[in-house]
């Protein structure tokens, strides 16, 4: 390894040093993502216990749950400014990243009102199809939203940078902040709406100091730069935000065609065994969030991506490995923990999966195949690549029309989950390994993990 210059003395030279590597970064990350994580399931927890009014938590989860899905569509803009503030440090062009975010704060405060005239305009017709008791809580919903849709500037700019551990640290304080926002406001009685408006509290707190700590970058206004069109950023959304929502789809739409297909307590089982099935999908999100910056940084000096691909795919692979491996030693504890009393229910032998796998077991495996998807995604849109997308749209028709035709038992239909999930692994690597490398050799680097971040 070269000298870097960091001493060797001090937490902070340590760490500094540390996100320096590849290796480093992907820890940084994978502690920061699953720390956060753990942290939003722990605040969903905590407002089972303190919102006890009848049907409190049931407005607050079911508001909650629409949240998580629509704002999984903010992750297309955060990787779109990721993109692009990556290629532009990496060509050394601070002029290009200023006009780009911008332009981007300026969309995205147009784009976070537009979400919250929408949530005003259908709040009350949302509400009384939901039987909520009051429509101010989709309004506040939709505050939140559009608090989470600013957030992909700031937070893309962390990433595009390369500035994990700020990275890593914001998303911790915001669950951190959530929970004490949380627990003050329902304290305080305002219940629900509380509950709902601690998301917006952590939001604008972090997006603040971020905005504070990039004050000098932001200051004045971005210089003219001939034949650089900001808008053209937008056109890269669409292929990240159809490719992003296939991967979602084909590792949720499972639970949705169960609940149609199969009886309500087979259906409840499976809901049950698919919490700590798709749990694994949570853990590399860490990996992903330090690879695709890399990548476009080596793409757009015409540099190989290949070492970088493997090691995020041997990376997610033996987080994956380590996961599903503790599900298969303990596969009883695991089904309990996650599905509490219905936990021995899911363990019962007509459950068991294909090969003699615990269900639970084999839900992990599938969910772990598709984990290695999602990183092979995101490494195709650094790539600027859109061939992938057909492949997906492919695997998610297949995929509904396996298991229409082949659900007879639960296992079945996991199994039909698992060919369309290996298909599409092979697919996705094939097509990678025909990177031609993008752009001119601009840089020196003789490695890809020697690409400097800062």
């Amino acid at each position: 390894m070269q000298d870097s210059g960091v001493s060797s003395n001090g937490i902070g030279d340590r760490l500094g040093a540390l996100r320096q590597t590849l290796v480093g970064a992907f820890g940084v990350m994978i502690v920061a993502t699953t720390l956060a994580g753990v942290l939003n399931y722990v605040f969903s927890i905590i407002m089972t216990r303190m919102l006890g009014e009848a049907g409190a938590f049931a407005s607050f989860n079911s508001l909650n749950s629409i949240f998580l899905i629509v704002s999984m569509g903010a992750v297309s803009f955060q990787t779109v400014i990721t993109k692009y503030v990556a290629e532009y440090e990496i060509t050394e062009e601070p002029h290009k990243t200023k006009a780009l975010v911008e332009a981007f704060s300026r969309w995205l405060v147009i784009l976070a009102v537009a979400v919250l005239a929408v949530s005003i305009a259908v709040a009350w017709p949302l509400g009384r199809l939901l039987k909520l008791d009051s429509p101010v809580f989709v309004i506040i919903m939709g505050t939140s939203l559009a608090v989470t849709l600013y957030l992909t500037l700031p937070y893309g700019l962390l990433q595009g940078q390369q500035r994990f551990i700020g990275l890593g640290t914001a998303s911790i304080a915001s669950a951190v902040l959530r929970i004490v926002a949380g627990v003050v406001l329902v304290e305080l009685g305002l219940g629900v709406y509380g509950a709902l408006g601690a998301a917006t509290v952590a939001g604008v707190i972090v997006a603040t100091a971020i905005i504070y700590y990039y004050r000098d970058f932001l200051r004045g206004k971005a210089e003219k730069i001939e034949d650089f069109h900001p808008a053209k950023a937008l056109w890269t959304l669409i292929p990240v935000a159809v490719g992003v929502f296939l991967v979602i789809f084909m590792t949720q739409i499972d639970v949705v065609l169960v609940k149609a297909l199969k009886t309500g307590a087979q259906a409840d089982l499976y809901s049950y065994a698919a919490l700590a099935g798709k749990a694994v999908l949570f853990f590399p999100a860490g990996i992903t969030l330090v690879m695709f910056p890399r990548v476009s940084q080596l793409r757009a000096t015409g540099r190989s991506t290949r070492r970088v691909l493997w090691l995020s795919m041997a990376a997610c692979l033996l987080l994956e490995g380590a996961v599903v491996g503790f599900y298969w030693l303990f596969p009883d504890f695991t089904a309990s923990f996650f599905a509490g009393k219905h936990g021995k229910q899911i363990a019962q032998a007509q459950y068991k999966g294909i090969f003699g796998l615990q269900f639970v077991v084999l839900f992990g495996i599938v969910m772990a195949v598709f984990a290695l998807v999602n990183v092979l995604v995101y490494y195709h849109l650094a790539l600027d690549r859109r061939a992938f997308i057909g492949l997906l749209l492919a695997g998610a028709v297949a995929e509904i029309a396996g298991i229409v035709a082949y659900h007879k038992t639960l296992p079945d239909i996991l199994l039909v989950m698992l060919i369309v999930g290996v298909a599409l692994l092979a697919a996705n690597l094939a097509l990678a390994l025909k990177e031609a490398p993008a752009g001119p050799q601009t840089s020196d680097y003789s490695n890809p993990s020697d690409v400097p971040i800062n």
